[in-house]
């Protein structure tokens, strides 16, 4: 299943949950973007920032290659599931992402931006049970 992670800026919850479903499902049929407007993704550096590398690394997982992007209609068309990571009053979704049949919401994780190492790790933890749960559904099936 092609399934594209969302989150607001593609820097750390949709980054962990494309990571966690290749690495667990031994594919490379996730992708990740982000809703935030490509000049706010793109500002400083496309680089994820060092805690979630950081806190990922912890578990044996690289993302230094790894680099933001926004996301785009394509993406969607594309993906068999999009699971956004993202809070309701977080950032408004682009409507061809608000209104499709390939949604789902993981709405319980919150944005770690401007925490600590602790707190990354336990939006780790709980991205890859999430992960973790959707591969234990698609075996199921």
């Amino acid at each position: 299943m092609k399934v594209l992670f969302v989150c607001r800026a593609n820097a750390v919850r949709s980054q962990m949950g494309e990571a966690f479903y290749n690495s667990l499902s031994g594919t490379n049929d996730a992708k990740s973007a982000g809703v935030e407007p490509e000049h706010s993704i793109m500002k400083d550096d496309p680089r994820l920032p060092p805690l979630p590398l950081q806190a990922m690394n912890e578990v044996g997982i690289d993302l230094t290659e790894a680099r933001r992007k926004k996301i785009t209609e394509a993406m969607v068309d594309e993906a068999d599931a999009v699971i956004v990571v993202l809070r309701d009053t977080e950032f408004p979704l682009p409507a061809y992402l608000e209104h499709s049949p390939k949604l789902v919401r993981w709405d319980d994780i919150p944005d770690p931006k401007g925490t600590d190492i602790e707190t990354h790790r336990v939006v780790r933890d709980a991205v890859k049970k999430k992960v973790m749960d959707l591969l234990a559904m698609e075996t199921a099936r």
